[in-house]
């Protein structure tokens, strides 16, 4: 069996980012897995600022936003990457694909929208 690095290490990022592991690996466990932990702790985030400095909230927002939009953008070339070759997945890795690009285009549109109103 093959020795792993542990999840969300340095070591399985680097590896996520260069398109190293499977395609449901990268697809879930890449670029969607992160978001079991950044949205919740996004909200808390956000919830202090309401309370503490709510003119600040959106400010907040926004940052965290363009944080998870980069990680996104620097784990969507992995995903095409792994996608194109996972041949047995038939047509959901074209599903996967463009699942990541559309949530990948619509971080950088509410990127956009953010600003507008800062």
């Amino acid at each position: 069996m093959e020795n792993k690095p542990k999840f969300m290490s340095p070591a399985w990022l680097r590896r996520v980012g260069r398109g190293r592991l499977s395609f449901g690996e990268t697809f879930f466990a890449g670029m969607f897995g992160p978001a079991f932990v950044f949205v919740p702790v996004g909200v808390m985030v956000a919830a202090l600022f309401a309370a503490a400095a709510p003119s600040y909230m959106m400010l907040s927002i926004t940052a965290m936003t363009v944080i998870y939009a980069l990680y996104f953008s620097a784990v969507l070339p992995a995903v095409v990457k792994t996608g194109l070759a996972a041949k047995s997945a038939g047509g959901w890795r074209w599903f996967g694909i463009f699942l990541a690009l559309a949530s990948t285009v619509a971080l950088w549109g509410s990127v956009y929208v953010f600003a507008l109103d800062i």
